[in-house]
């Protein structure tokens, strides 16, 4: 699907045709599961539909998960000189690239209407940013499950936002997908997504074939016991591109397992980071899976119908590196380091010498092969100074309550200066100040990525 925030180009199809196809060629279901996002028979034009979803009672799940996407982003890829997106859609990460300052990106996607609407979308950013050296590309092409894709220049990074889980038809297709991902990053690079979690799905559906809710429609579409690929389910989330509409139920899709997407990724020499080492980023997920591949959304919208929430958490962040030992930030040996800092605990007293394990953030996780899944794992680059005109960085659970009552604060006193006819507090004009700056440079950059929702 193209899930909310998704901007990827899997989109939803007629499912009586995806039926009869997933029986004559699975992998060509892959593909052809990319149809292009027609408008809403409700609306004129996508344009319509897109401005009329943005309003509507989904929209902070959208807004959520386009924020994860900009942080993954902002972590893994600010500076990189190349990203390669896989089902790109119609360009909605766009902004997210040109704010990371990202000169060269290359985005496929299986649609050709949906790369014309990418080119058209760059130019216009890029008429705003004419300053900015800018090599953005945008291309069909049907092969990613299919066939070995490759290019000449290898990426920095590669992301495949909210569309992963469709080549799990098969495990011929992630095979060649992952495959496809690995030849054309560089050793080192990222390789960054989001995907609907399986076991998360299942957990839904565990008593009954379909679970519904107001903002939430799952449906089992396998025989028997799920297995690690080609287990169907038909997902709709309300106010959103896979809600289903007249002739529609949702999008078809197929469950994603932890160990299987691990497993054949290896393969293909790409190891998880487990750590992000980035407080603000680790906010937005469930604490549970700090030392875990996928990271699961943490949402929080207490204006909304619960079930949004529910739809919210059934998607997790990945984050691998192309390595052929531990995965590291750039230009840290992690033998190395491994080593100074076991001694350094030894000293300490702390453990054994031979059984001493890094702990630093930006350490080689999991050299002590008793580190477990932890030896296949490694650490994010540090954390870099954001720059003025991105998204606020959230605030740490523990911060959260304490951020809330000085806004509670703020607003009290700013109603009480509006009845009274007095001046504003200093401290709420200066905030409205610089709100409204933050607002005026981002405004139509944030309209453009939150349009392809």
């Amino acid at each position: 699907m193209v899930v909310p925030g998704g901007g990827g180009a899997l989109h939803c199809c007629n499912t009586a045709s995806a039926n009869a196809l997933a029986v004559a060629s699975p992998c060509l279901l892959v593909m052809l599961s990319c149809s292009a996002l027609l408008p809403s028979r409700q609306y004129a034009t996508t344009k319509e539909a897109l401005q009329a979803r943005a309003q509507g009672p989904g929209a902070p799940l959208k807004k959520f998960h386009n924020d994860i996407k900009r942080q993954l982003i902002n972590r893994f890829a600010e500076g990189a000189g190349s990203l390669l997106d896989f089902a790109c859609g119609r360009g909605g990460d766009i902004w997210k690239w040109i704010d990371a300052g990202i000169p060269r990106v290359k985005g496929i996607d299986l649609s050709p209407g949906e790369i014309e609407e990418a080119r058209k979308r760059f130019q216009e950013a890029r008429a705003k940013r004419p300053a900015m050296q800018l090599d953005y590309e945008f291309i069909d092409s049907p092969q990613l499950g299919v066939s070995e894709w490759r290019e000449d220049r290898q990426y920095d990074v590669v992301t495949c936002m909210f569309a992963i889980h469709y080549f799990f038809v098969t495990e011929q297709a992630l095979k060649q997908f992952l495959h496809n991902v690995s030849i054309n990053l560089k050793e080192g690079g990222y390789f960054i997504g989001t995907v609907p979690d399986g076991k998360r799905i299942n957990e839904c559906i565990k008593t009954a074939k379909t679970f519904k809710s107001p903002m939430l429609t799952i449906e089992a579409r396998w025989e028997g016991h799920p297995a690690c690929f080609g287990s169907p389910y038909i997902c709709a989330i309300g106010d959103t591109v896979t809600g289903g509409e007249k002739g529609t139920e949702g999008s078809l899709e197929y469950l994603v397992y932890t160990n299987a997407l691990v497993g054949v990724a290896a393969q293909f020499g790409l190891k998880p980071v487990l750590d992000y080492g980035d407080p603000n980023l680790a906010s937005m997920f469930d604490p549970a899976d700090a030392a875990k591949p996928l990271k699961h959304f943490r949402p929080h919208f207490p204006n909304s119908d619960r079930s949004l929430e529910w739809a919210s958490r059934l998607f997790a962040a990945f984050v691998f590196q192309k390595t052929s030992g531990t995965p590291a930030a750039p230009g840290v040996d992690p033998d190395r380091r491994a080593k100074l800092m076991a001694a350094a605990a030894a000293r300490a007293n702390k453990r054994p010498l031979d059984s001493a394990a890094p702990q630093a953030a930006g350490g080689a996780a999991g050299v002590s092969a008793a580190a477990g899944v932890s030896a296949a794992a490694g650490a994010a680059p540090p954390p870099k100074r954001r720059r003025p005109g991105l998204l606020k960085p959230v605030a740490a659970p523990c911060q959260e309550e304490q951020q809330q009552q000085q806004q509670q604060e703020q607003e009290q006193q700013q109603q009480s200066g509006d009845k009274g006819g007095e001046e504003q507090p200093e401290s709420v004009g200066q905030q409205q100040s610089e709100e409204q700056q933050s607002g005026e440079q981002q405004s139509g950059e944030q309209q453009d990525e939150d349009e392809d929702l």
